[in-house]
């Protein structure tokens, strides 16, 4: 095998390895036993059916909106924003079940629907910023972010007083700022009793090997790669560039909402206030992954798994579970630094 291709797959392992061992060094300066730590988080996301169910379940908004990542900066767009789109599929997707009066056969269908348009508008006006406007996507799509946020708990925003007015998503109680449960119409099958584990799942593997499809076997895809690789040669051979830059966001939206859709109608099954982060964990999922869709399957499962054994690390043996969050960031600067070490490593051979 070449060494660039030794180089490539050996990467990511390369990066989780270092992450853990940086992680490990800490709890050791802190008085922490590394080995007890992994065990709990193995536990915790594998030590039955269930807990690795629920892993799985986790898996699902994180590969969704990774995809939405990679389409991102595969098409030259940093976006920022899948928390946003994800919030935005997430409420209108809430709205469309518990607040329309739709046949029970379409409801489900439509809610995920509206997901998927709120997602996709939501991209777009970041997208309009950016190529009518020049505002940088950095900045527009993270600021999107938080009004997303914001209109979240807007609509679920308890009355001051009895009978005062409130959000028009709030649940009936009006007891906490959350939506009702959705209907049963509304909710999608699960695919382990018990568990959060629901047909979502198969959606997003579904997604993942479409968008693999759309880059590597469709001449769209090739155009989105071009444009996005090279604004100015893109234009030079004749591709239309904006046009390809609208899809691509739009197309990022779109996952991006669906992965909120399908975590309320299948996991959540009612919407609440706060935003679970998951836009931005697809950063590392898709950078951990290469922007390679079907690499992201492995990769958002990785994530899975730490966010689910970490909660049971923190209870069982009592390591705090934002040690997840130090080796997501570990592993974003390991992959980040990786291609410059590729690079000696290779010349070096030459």
């Amino acid at each position: 095998m070449k060494p660039k291709k030794i180089l490539a797959y050996s990467a990511p392992l390369l990066a989780i390895a270092a992450a853990f061992l940086v992680c490990a060094i800490i709890l050791l300066i802190t008085g922490q036993n590394p080995l007890t730590a992994g065990a709990a988080l193995l536990d915790g996301a594998f030590g039955s059916r269930v807990r690795l169910a629920e892993s799985l379940a986790k898996t699902v908004p994180l590969l969704l909106t990774g995809l939405s990542v990679a389409v991102a900066f595969r098409a030259g767009f940093f976006n920022i924003g899948a928390d946003g789109q994800f919030l935005i599929g997430a409420l209108l997707a809430t709205g469309i079940a518990t607040k329309t009066s739709l046949p029970p056969k379409v409801l489900l269908p439509a809610a995920i629907l509206g997901g998927i348009i709120g997602g996709t508008l939501w991209a777009l006006i970041a997208g309009w910023l950016k190529y009518r406007r020049g505002a940088p996507e950095i900045i527009t799509t993270i600021m999107l972010n938080y009004v997303a946020v914001a209109l979240v708990a807007f609509s679920l925003q308890l009355p001051s007083s009895p009978g005062g007015v409130h959000g028009w998503l709030l649940e009936t109680a009006q007891s906490q700022p959350q939506s009702d449960v959705l209907p049963r119409a509304a909710q999608l099958p699960a695919l382990l009793s018990g568990t959060t584990l629901h047909a979502g799942a198969i959606i997003a593997l579904l997604c993942a090997i479409g968008i693999w499809w759309l880059f590597t076997r469709t001449e769209k895809g090739f155009l989105m790669r071009a444009a996005g690789s090279g604004e100015r040669a893109a234009k030079i051979a004749g591709i239309a560039t904006s046009s390809q830059a609208y899809f691509a966001v739009g197309l990022c939206g779109a996952l991006s909402g669906l992965a909120g859709a399908l975590e309320i109608c299948g996991a959540t099954k009612q919407l609440s206030t706060g935003t679970p982060g998951y836009g931005y964990t697809a950063i590392a999922v898709a950078l951990l992954a290469n922007l390679n869709p079907l690499a992201m399957i492995p990769a958002a499962m990785l994530f899975g798994f730490l966010d689910a054994g970490g909660g049971a690390m923190e209870r069982t043996a009592g390591i705090p579970a934002v040690m997840v969050s130090v080796i997501t960031g570990v592993l974003i600067c390991a992959v980040a630094l990786l291609p410059r070490f590729k690079q000696l490593a290779i010349s070096n051979k030459q």
